[in-house]
């Protein structure tokens, strides 16, 4: 995880952060503000063919957390 102190572990997501990430998982575009939160969080990355997953996000997606 990174080291910012609004993400730590214990931060539980809001519903519109999962949201943002079941949209990006699912290859569907979310707003600047998502991608910026969930990228400073270390749960998404940009990839070759788009925003995708990070392993950390795909746990907290599983987990609802």
């Amino acid at each position: 995880m990174s080291n910012s102190q609004f993400f730590r572990p214990e931060h539980h997501l809001t519903r519109e952060e999962l949201e943002a990430l079941l949209h990006v998982k699912a290859g569907v575009r979310v707003c600047e503000r998502a991608y910026t939160t969930l990228g400073i969080a270390d749960l998404i990355e940009k990839g070759i063919h788009g925003w995708k997953l990070t392993l950390p996000g795909e746990f907290r997606l599983a987990a609802g957390q």
